[in-house]
């Protein structure tokens, strides 16, 4: 099943939870506010965009109904599409990284094993384990994610326990002797007295945006102003402004003989601003002044203003950026139209 330019595209989306979250506002700041009148409603409509049509459901049912090609596009964790990526052909990522949900998955072991630093540590022990007639156990959510890491360490002498519990207590409880699951700030990990395993990051994991391959083709084929096209570029947009100000400097001319707006100009540079521009300005009066614009860190700017106004500023205006487009940016949807050219041109030659 794939989308035609006259169907709804549809776009499935966590039912709850900070992918959830994380993904209406992104829609929201691009201008797809998402209509959903309760969290109990399950399907929804986006406003002014008559062509979305919005589904919630959990983040592992997501991959499979992309897959089957039931929606076009889905949100997602990294970790949830890579653990069935082996079996959804059909399901492609568009965007890794939708700059929310960051975490890794890791190989963790008690915090009392001294002797095991490194994930090749694990090599020896679990031959040791194997020569003493005893079976090494790793729980994990992740079976598939965790055989391919795992071989590809030459570790082979294994058991892993599958479980949708939380897995921390697993070794304590001599469920497991490791356990590979999620983390983020390594917290929950020391407080259950484990311990990441270094080399032991499995999958660098966020919130991303996958859809279905042949409805994606489909899609692109509509071109730059079609409803694929228009929502990645404005995701694109909102994402590239995230936690920037665009910021106005505006003076009077300084004494004859020095640039203030090239001394202004430059601190901002030093400050890592970016996009930064000069011009001249006039006040109501016909007087002349200068004007720095720039794009700076929303952080930076109370710790810049002082430094701005002893450099002869007379104005410091700082309003949040909800789009950055930048032509010399990498554009997500010329990228993906790319890919698929490159697929067909594959395929073809195959």
């Amino acid at each position: 099943m794939t989308a035609d330019p006259i169907d709804p595209v549809r776009l499935a989306i966590p039912s709850k939870g900070h992918l959830y979250e994380g993904i209406i506002e992104i829609l929201k700041t691009a201008g797809y506010k998402v209509r959903r009148a309760s969290d109990r409603q399950y399907e929804a409509t986006i406003a002014g965009q008559p062509r979305f049509h919005v589904v919630f459901m959990r983040p592992t049912d997501i991959v499979l109904q992309v897959q089957e090609g039931r929606c076009h596009l889905g949100v997602t964790g990294m970790d949830v599409y890579a653990e069935q990526a082996f079996e959804a052909q059909e399901a492609a990522v568009v965007v890794p990284d939708l700059g929310y949900g960051g975490c890794r998955l890791v190989v963790a072991a008690p915090e009392s094993w001294v002797d095991v630093g490194h994930v090749m540590d694990l090599v020896d022990l679990t031959a040791e384990f194997k020569a003493a007639g005893k079976t090494f156990r790793v729980s994990t959510k992740y079976p598939a994610l965790v055989r391919q890491y795992f071989r590809k360490w030459g570790i082979y002498y294994y058991q892993l326990i599958d479980s949708e519990g939380a897995l921390e207590l697993h070794p304590s409880l001599g469920i497991a002797d490791v356990i590979v699951d999620l983390t983020s700030s390594g917290v929950t990990l020391k407080d259950n007295r484990l311990r990441e395993l270094a080399g032991g990051i499995v999958l660098d994991s966020a919130a991303c945006l996958i859809g279905h391959a042949p409805s994606l083709s489909s899609l692109v084929a509509e071109g730059e102003t079609g409803p694929l096209a228009l929502l990645l570029d404005a995701m694109d947009g909102v994402r590239r402004s995230e936690g920037l100000l665009h910021l106005e400097v505006v003076g009077s001319p300084a004494a004859p003989g020095t640039e203030t707006a090239a001394a202004v100009a430059a601190y901002l540079r030093g400050q890592g601003a970016q996009h930064i521009a000069r011009g001249e300005v006039w006040d109501d009066g016909g007087g002349p002044g200068w004007r720095v614009t720039a794009l700076v860190a929303a952080k930076r700017l109370t710790a810049c203003q002082r430094a701005l106004f002893d450099l002869g500023a007379s104005r410091v205006v700082g309003l949040p950026a909800r789009f950055v487009f930048d032509r010399d940016a990498a554009s997500t949807f010329d990228d993906l139209k790319e890919r698929l050219a490159a697929q067909v041109a594959e395929t073809s030659r195959g």
